[in-house]
């Protein structure tokens, strides 16, 4: 978490490394996409497996329902189209790559956030197109064909080679190399967080109140994802309940940004700026109120 944040103030310092950074931005999440892949922990996906009520209502809601729902909030609200479109999208993606280490960090239960990811990601490619390009009525530039092969090839390809890595290392190795694969992913994200940082002041510069507009949209829809999913999971139990709220509070609009290109609008690229900074800011002020509700659930 800090190293992205520093990732950040290293593109914003240093714009001509950003702008050097930014066309590797694609091929770099399709490498922490891989390695977090490459992580998965066969036996707690195959716990979780053995619990397909709660899987298959984890990915109704974060998967389906909540774009949907996404959507009807956004025409409460005088949001300009761009934010929009930004926002539904968002809400329709899978949940955040990096969702189990926040588990984790966070006290909470690590096996469901790895596996709802996993499920959710896999899924992506089939439900994301037509939810977010034809029932709530996006106008891309692009098709519906189109982006869903973009984003089975990109989830795709990045399965195929984490279990061809798996394969030819080894499961032991892979285990025994968990600090190393670690360290990629965090190296990874700092090169990552420097090359989304292009162009961001000049935006500044030129549009400061869309720029704060779109962060202000970004913590809100991330705070309200993260209540509703708690709420609605909360008869799971609490640690349950708020290890499944980051898959609904924490979506991967990278993989949505990457796989779009250069078909990403100007509004959607900035969102996705923006939404950076409740992913890397919230989860330490989170912490305190995990910590302090958890313990009394223990004691039941």
């Amino acid at each position: 978490m800090p190293l992205l944040a520093a990732g950040i103030l290293i593109g914003l310092a240093v714009p001509p490394l950003a702008a050097a950074m930014r066309p590797l931005t694609g091929p770099i999440l399709f490498l922490l996409t891989a390695a977090t892949l490459l992580k998965i922990e066969p036996r707690a996906v195959l716990a979780e497996a053995r619990r397909p009520g709660r899987l298959a209502a984890l990915l109704l809601w974060t998967m389906a329902l909540q774009p949907i729902a996404m959507a009807g909030l956004t025409t409460l609200l005088p949001l300009p189209r761009g934010l929009v479109e930004a926002l539904v999208l968002w809400s329709a993606a899978s949940p955040l790559i990096s969702a189990p280490a926040l588990a984790f960090l966070l006290g909470l239960e690590a096996p469901i956030a790895l596996v709802g990811m996993t499920l959710g990601t896999l899924a992506m490619p089939f439900t994301l197109p037509p939810l977010a390009l034809a029932l709530l009525g996006l106008e891309l530039e692009i098709g519906v064909s189109e982006l869903m092969l973009r984003l089975g090839i990109f989830v795709g390809g990045a399965l195929a080679l984490a279990l061809a890595v798996r394969h030819v290392v080894g499961a032991a190795r892979i285990e025994r190399a968990g600090l190393e694969i670690s360290g990629l992913a965090v190296l990874l994200l700092l090169l990552f967080g420097i090359g989304v940082m292009d162009g961001v002041q000049t935006i500044f510069a030129e549009q400061p109140r869309k720029v704060l507009l779109f962060v202000a949209a970004a913590f809100g829809g991330t705070l309200a994802m993260l209540t509703a999913t708690a709420v609605i999971f909360a008869a799971l139990g609490l640690r349950t309940a708020f290890s499944v709220a980051l898959l609904g509070g924490y979506k991967n609009m990278a993989v949505v940004w990457a796989s779009l290109g250069a078909a990403a609008s100007a509004d959607l690229t900035l969102y996705f700026v923006a939404v950076q900074l409740p992913i890397y800011l919230l989860p330490p002020l989170l912490r305190p109120l995990v910590r302090a509700l958890t313990p009394l659930e223990s004691k039941r």
